[in-house]
């Protein structure tokens, strides 16, 4: 089975104020719960073909992560390849909007999962996890 979810949220600020902490590996931590390290392979926000290493724990489970941007718009949209906690495909979306960004994050998966825990509770558990991460992305960004 397949893991397909999609977190939004509407932020106060301009795609381009979102962009240099959503897509600046740097600032991963910042607003991403469940890593303990993002480790960029060189400086600056993603771009297409960066690598990046990021640690953390999903539903117990820590892994080590090699990230490969394999698209990407400037102040747009990254998608990124992970091949941890399992094989994904990552995909930051932001769009203008009247009143700030509406930004996304939707993760797809690629390959089995092997995870003992039902998909509908992995998909569930994801999708809270990612709902929190853009939470906390909104509040740093409209505290600044």
């Amino acid at each position: 089975m397949a893991v397909d979810v999609e977190a939004k949220i509407l932020i106060d600020r301009t795609p381009e104020e979102v962009a240099a902490v959503m897509f600046n590996p740097k600032q991963d931590k910042l607003w991403i719960r469940n890593i303990s390290g993002s480790f960029p392979m060189e400086s600056g926000l993603y771009k297409k073909g960066a690598k990046i290493e990021r640690v953390g724990n999903f539903l117990g489970k820590h892994y080590s992560a090699k990230l490969l941007v394999t698209k990407f718009e400037e102040n747009k949209m990254v998608q990124i390849y992970s091949d941890e906690p399992f094989e994904m495909n990552i995909t930051y979306d932001l769009k203008k909007a009247d009143d700030g960004t509406n930004a996304s994050i939707t993760v797809t998966s690629i390959a089995e999962i092997l995870f003992d825990t039902p998909i509908a509770i992995l998909s569930k558990k994801l999708l809270e996890n990612l709902e929190g991460d853009l939470k906390r992305l909104k509040k740093h960004l409209e505290q600044e």
